[in-house]
């Protein structure tokens, strides 16, 4: 059925449409001129800036599987990219993009019934993120009367809620919104590409402000090169070559030269270990006693890290564990809420306001013991899904992201034992440390891209092995 458009049914009508356009125009026009000379800037500003704004609404609502590629692009290459707030918070793009994102699902979901990419991960991330936001009112209502004085500190929560929730958010957009290999291949090279030029401008000393190598970058460029080096298949010698060699650099660059840093090559390490048992769990426990081996001619260097974090303080984080107990045991069911726990460390221990240094304490100092075991299911859930479909997937590039994404989040949980963030928390990064902690969930939201390739590919083949009467 074919609809007219506008012109068709109504051609005597479009010669005024283009006058009336014209003459709208031109009226706009006018009355910005004259705020901004009558020192109205800033409503002429808002005047300026809101058909951009309605074009981009616009856009976005019709090419949202466009904008969502700028997820990689926004985190690894735009960090200087950051709506300023009046505060001394930030709001990096990558943010805005999985809030618009988001927001966009949710009012499809309302209009159109729009559901959710069926996945194992849907139900802990979506429970997960509604204990973020219960936690908030359960911390306000039972905060310590004494401090019920600094109404200001919800604003610093609800920014830290909305960082949370759209990590989580980020996963599900990516999980929904990208549907194919080639959208799946640019994501996959875009953290190489950023990866590798990482590498190269700190083991060189190049100073620039245009690509974010923090948080856990390094582990999402040693785990990619080393995936594609032992599992992906038909890749030339002198490729593997260069990956080897730009896998060996990053390797230097985190352990050696930033060796003090052990949250930023330890994940590294563990991903590596990982993929040696997605690739082949025989493989695997053949090559363990030379790991045990490796490990033991190493412990000269692991001794040296170890005495190095002990010298620059390590050992306080027990004390810093020990006082956020003091908190936890007081609000154990569902937490203090996001970000919490500082308004009581500002408040009852002003000396040591410090965050945990470990995201287990500040899940279930944010979220209590019901976050904390809604947490572990997620994690479960992810790496299973993971190693499903690793084993499930043929050599190839699809296996190959499969087992990069687990491999991944299973160091980036070990991570967390060491203080780097997969949850970003106000109160150390910042909002706008998002921009790197999204780094995780955005692999995790490949899984439920691979799914639904998987699934989409396995019904057809059944289709296709019908016989003619029955398809």
């Amino acid at each position: 059925m074919r609809f007219e458009s506008f012109q068709e049914r109504y051609p005597r009508l479009q010669p005024l449409l283009t006058v009336a356009v014209i003459v709208g125009v031109l009226l706009y026009s006018m009355l910005v001129g004259a705020l901004v000379a009558g020192d109205k800037l800033s409503l002429g500003l808002l005047l300026i800036v809101a058909p951009i704004g309605l074009l981009a609404l616009s856009f976005s609502i019709r090419f949202p599987r466009l904008l969502v590629l700028l997820f990689p692009l926004s985190a690894l290459f735009m960090p200087k990219l950051e709506m300023p707030t009046g505060t001394a918070s930030v709001l990096p793009l990558s943010l805005l993009i999985a809030t618009g994102l988001c927001g966009l699902w949710f009012v499809a979901a309302v209009l159109r019934g729009t559901r959710l990419s069926p996945s194992p991960l849907n139900r802990p991330l979506l429970i997960f993120s509604a204990v973020c936001v219960f936690s908030l009112g359960w911390g306000i209502i039972w905060r310590d009367p004494i401090l019920l004085s600094m109404p200001k500190f919800i604003i610093t929560q609800s920014g830290s809620l909305v960082s949370i929730l759209m990590s989580m958010g980020a996963a599900l957009m990516i999980g929904n919104y990208v549907t194919s290999d080639r959208q799946l291949k640019y994501i996959f090279g875009s953290f190489i590409l950023a990866g590798t030029l990482m590498t190269i401008t700190q083991f060189f000393k190049i100073g620039q402000t245009y690509l974010n190598d923090r948080g856990l970058w390094g582990l999402w460029t040693a785990a990619p090169l080393f995936a594609l080096l032992i599992m992906q298949p038909r890749v030339a010698w002198y490729w593997r070559v260069a990956l080897f060699a730009l896998l060996a650099l990053n390797l230097y660059q985190t352990m050696i030269v930033n060796s003090l840093w052990l949250s930023g090559w330890l994940p590294s390490i563990v991903a590596i270990v990982a993929l040696f048992f997605l690739r082949s769990p025989k493989l695997f426990f053949s090559l363990l006693p030379f790991g045990v081996l490796a490990l033991a001619i190493s412990y000269g260097f692991f001794q040296m890290v170890a005495q190095n974090n002990v010298d620059e303080g390590g050992l306080e984080r027990l004390i810093i564990w020990q006082q956020n107990w003091l908190i936890v045991k007081d609000h154990w069911l569902f937490g203090v809420g996001p970000a919490g726990y500082a308004i009581y460390y500002m408040s009852y221990f002003p000396q040591e306001a410090r965050s945990t240094h470990n995201n287990y304490l500040d899940i279930i100092a944010q979220f209590g013991v019901v976050g904390l075991g809604v947490w572990f299911w997620l994690s479960w859930a992810a790496a299973w899904e993971g190693w499903t479909l690793t084993r499930r997937f043929q050599p190839g590039f699809r296996r190959t992201l499969a087992a990069t994404a687990t491999a991944g989040w299973v160091a980036g949980l070990a991570a967390m034992l060491f203080g780097d963030w997969l949850l970003p928390f106000a109160y150390n990064q910042g909002i706008a440390g998002y921009k790197y902690t999204v780094y995780t969930w955005i692999f995790l939201g490949t899984l439920i891209t691979l799914r639904r390739l998987m699934e989409r590919d396995e019904a057809a083949q059944r289709l296709a092995a019908q016989p003619d009467g029955y398809a």
